[in-house]
């Protein structure tokens, strides 16, 4: 997704720089499309990938969300070991 933050890039652009076969590169940007990550627009016989703003906001809250009850239940732990230590 970061070479996809700099620009749209078709999925051959995308192969050229990974150590991955085109069509594992396709099968990740399906799975990312699904998710709602990434979008396509086809370009002649090419579809080119860019990130989806939307998607990958709704992500980044969701782990933000995940994230601060992650460490506020730390917290909580932390706080419940030191109230019961002597």
């Amino acid at each position: 997704m970061q070479c996809l933050a700099e620009r749209p890039r078709s999925v051959g652009e995308l192969a050229d720089g990974l150590p991955i076969s085109r069509q594992a590169v396709s099968q990740h940007l399906r799975v990312l499309k699904d998710a709602g990550l990434v979008a396509d627009q086809a370009m002649g016989t090419r579809r080119v990938y860019r990130l989806n703003p939307a998607g990958v906001s709704a992500m980044r809250d969701q782990l933000d969300t995940f994230w601060r009850r992650a460490l506020d239940g730390y917290h909580q732990v932390i706080e419940d070991n030191a109230e019961e230590s002597p």
